[in-house]
C-alpha cells in the first residue's frame, strides 16, 4: 500500500513561494546579465553598438540561466514529484 498523503505535501502556500522565488530570481538574474554587459562595453569604451551586443548576450545568459533554474526548482518539487511516478 502506498500512502497518498506522503506525495502532496505541496501547499498552495508552497506553490506561491516558488513562484514567488522564480520571479525574483528571473529579474535579479537578467538584470545582472544585462548590466554587466553595459558595464563591459562600458569599461572597455567599446561603443554603442558593442554595448548592446554584450547586452544582447548579457540576456541571453542570464535567459538561459532562469530556464537552468525553472528546470532544477520543477524537477525537485515534491509535488510534482508524486504526480511522475506510475500509480500501481
Amino acid at each position: 500500500m502506498t500512502d497518498q498523503t506522503s506525495h502532496s505535501i505541496q501547499t498552495p502556500l508552497a506553490r506561491v513561494t516558488l513562484v514567488s522565488a522564480v520571479i525574483l530570481i528571473a529579474a535579479q538574474t537578467i538584470t545582472a546579465a544585462v548590466a554587466g554587459g553595459w558595464a563591459i562595453a562600458g569599461f572597455l569604451g567599446l561603443g554603442e553598438y558593442f554595448a548592446w551586443g554584450f547586452e544582447a548576450a548579457g540576456l541571453c545568459l542570464g535567459v538561459w540561466a532562469v530556464v537552468a533554474f525553472v528546470r532544477s526548482a520543477l524537477k525537485n518539487d515534491p509535488g510534482r514529484r508524486g504526480a511522475e511516478q506510475p500509480q500501481g
